[in-house]
């Protein structure tokens, strides 16, 4: 019998966009009850428009990302198995011409996603 390679993840929602971080490098992920304007959002980090205010108000750490104060989000956060024939490298010319920070693969779900990694 044949096992494929699973990957333990964090499925951030943001708006109707799906995000993934492999579970081991996020640290924390706490429920917004203060606001310091030197913590970034994570939409503006990835150079996206900002999500709408829906869902939570969350605080998202990933050290690996040596973003060291993390990020805030409005959004939903997941933890997910995703199977090995979910997981896409990325196309060559995606790799040249990509925008989008510590992206490494994508994923299959109800469209195609970003696995950002570090």
């Amino acid at each position: 019998m044949t096992h494929g390679l699973n990957l333990a993840a964090v499925r951030i929602t943001l708006g109707n966009q799906h995000f993934y971080i492999p579970a081991t490098q996020v640290q924390s992920c706490v429920l917004v009850d203060y606001e310091a304007p030197d913590i970034p959002r994570f939409s503006q980090w990835l150079g996206l428009p900002d999500e709408p205010e829906c869902g939570m108000h969350l605080h998202l750490f990933v050290p690996a990302s040596n973003i060291a104060q993390g990020w805030y989000l409005w959004g939903e956060l997941e933890n997910v198995v995703l199977r090995q024939h979910d997981i896409f490298p990325l196309p060559a010319l995606l790799q040249q011409c990509n925008q989008l920070p510590a992206i490494r693969a994508l994923v299959q779900d109800e469209g195609i996603s970003p696995l950002l990694s570090w």
